[in-house]
């Protein structure tokens, strides 16, 4: 199609019950079900995708080319 990127895939996953405190950085693809305290990043120079559950919860700064919130976010959120 004309002008569509195809999306990088997602190799990483927090899980559901899972939570993380702390920064977190990744490349190409993420997929949050759990709770992460601190600011997600993805890695500049590459493409890269963010898919936030209904069941996650974030508390902190997002960054990341391609963002999809279906969960809670609380914090600003940049996609490029």
């Amino acid at each position: 199609m004309f002008g569509k990127k195809s999306q990088p895939p997602i190799k990483s996953l927090i899980a559901q019950g899972s939570c993380i405190e702390g920064n977190l950085k990744f490349t190409d693809g993420l997929r949050i079900d759990g709770e992460v305290f601190g600011d997600i990043r993805a890695n500049e120079g590459s493409p890269s995708i963010l898919v936030i559950s209904e069941s996650a919860c974030v508390t902190g700064a997002i960054h990341a080319d391609h963002v999809i919130i279906n969960g809670r976010v609380m914090g600003p959120v940049h996609a490029a």
